[in-house]
């Protein structure tokens, strides 16, 4: 009996400590000289990540030695994805790109024609003598996915696009009323996408014929600010996403229909979604939060206050889940009950030279960062020099390595 009680007691002790990640340390840092919003992928032993300056880095993951760089002549927008010794990346001129994994040398390239009149755009979309955007928070073209053979991007011109991994040729395009910037996800035989007509989409991969539409809160073309922005994740039958309407959705994969809605209070929610095998976790903007949610029936089992915008989306790893925010810091907390076990913040967002963040609350200074003689380009360039996560972190071989939008990669370990 002793021994059983001793045995249960083990077992507790070493699941305790696989769960707890309050022993992380910053290890290293590769600075690129550059911002990014990408975020990085490991794949054959190697670090792939894109940058503003038309550069896609790739890293012996082993060495966090340089292997090569592929320059695309503008900044990389997108998360790159690595199928069959081939990275596929998204680039601001709205040129698709399949360079070979293991040399950085280009096999073919495919433009879309939504991105072209953006190309010398930056990362808020202002360009040289233009206008400024109409959305300096949309940070992100849409990333590539690679399925049975093919690829999957959307782009400005309201397309999602179905091409040859091998040779880049179009097999099918679908129109939809919007921008699609955000990662399509594949299940079966059925392709889900956001647009910025503020609905969701589910296409047959074979035709690209439409399944379901599903119409958010936003109006159609209402405005530029509102949207479906977050890429989708599919979890058996349903689809979870999140919209700019205020509200984070479980939707039938089958049909499109309504299962239910978490209401986020006025909030954009732009982050992407994780799940285990009873919650989803999800950040949102404006209301400051890493959210839990029963992932059958939206109730919600806790809310994390982050104090600043979530973008990111969440990282599951080792029983905790793990949040990166826009002040420059990560966390982590278990999963199960949201205990912190974990923080770490940027040295620029602790010196916080602008003075964007009240020092008593530590959420940003509203009047600070929107008042003033300063716009809100300018203003979101000072939340960047904070190391603000845009990007969304990777566990990887028990390390955690995530990009500022200020261009270093951090390499996390116990």
């Amino acid at each position: 009996m002793r021994f059983l009680i001793s045995m249960f007691a083990l077992l507790a002790a070493l699941h305790a400590t696989a769960a707890d990640l309050s022993s992380l340390r910053l290890r290293a840092t590769i600075d690129l000289h550059a911002q990014t919003v990408s975020s990085p992928v490991v794949a054959q032993g190697r670090l792939f990540i894109g940058a503003e300056d038309g550069n896609l880095y790739a890293f012996d993951v082993a060495t966090r030695k340089l292997a090569w760089l592929h320059h695309a002549g503008v900044g990389i927008a997108s998360t790159p994805a690595v199928d069959d010794g081939v990275v596929y990346f998204l680039a601001r001129d709205g040129r698709l790109h399949a360079v070979d994994a293991r040399t950085g040398v280009q096999r073919w390239s495919f433009s879309t024609q939504g991105e072209a009149r953006f190309a010398a755009y930056g990362l808020y979309g202002m360009a040289k003598g233009a206008a400024p955007s109409a959305d300096p928070w949309d940070f992100w073209l849409s990333s590539p996915l690679v399925h049975e053979g093919r690829v999957y991007i959307g782009s400005s011109d309201e397309r999602l696009y179905a091409l040859d991994a091998k040779t880049g040729a179009v097999v099918w395009a679908f129109k939809s009323g919007g921008m699609i910037h955000a990662r399509p996800t594949v299940a079966g035989k059925a392709i889900v996408f956001g647009s910025w007509d503020g609905a969701v989409y589910a296409l047959d991969t074979a035709t690209g014929s439409q399944l379901w539409r599903y119409q958010t809160e936003t109006e159609q073309k209402t405005s530029t600010l509102f949207g479906v922005q977050a890429p989708p994740l599919i979890d058996g039958d349903t689809v979870f996403i999140g919209s700019r309407d205020a509200y984070f959705y479980a939707l039938e994969l089958a049909s499109g229909k309504l299962k239910w809605r978490y209401p986020g209070r006025g909030s954009w929610i732009i982050s992407g979604a994780v799940v285990d095998a009873e919650r989803v976790y999800f950040g949102t903007s404006d209301t400051n939060l890493l959210v839990a949610l029963d992932k059958r029936t939206g109730k919600v089992a806790y809310e994390h206050d982050t104090k600043v915008w979530t973008y990111a989306t969440p990282v599951l790893a080792e029983g905790a889940v793990i949040g990166a925010t826009m002040r420059g810091e990560l966390f982590a907390l278990d999963a199960v009950g949201g205990k912190p076990q974990w923080s770490w913040r940027t040295p620029e967002s602790m010196a916080d030279e602008f003075r964007l963040l009240d020092a008593a609350t530590g959420k940003f200074d509203s009047k600070r960062l929107f008042e003033g003689d300063h716009t809100v380009m300018a203003s979101i360039e000072h939340v960047k020099r904070l190391g603000a996560f845009i990007a969304t972190p990777l566990w990887h071989d028990g390390q955690l390595i995530a990009a500022t939008a200020d261009g270093r990669l951090l390499f996390f370990s116990r």
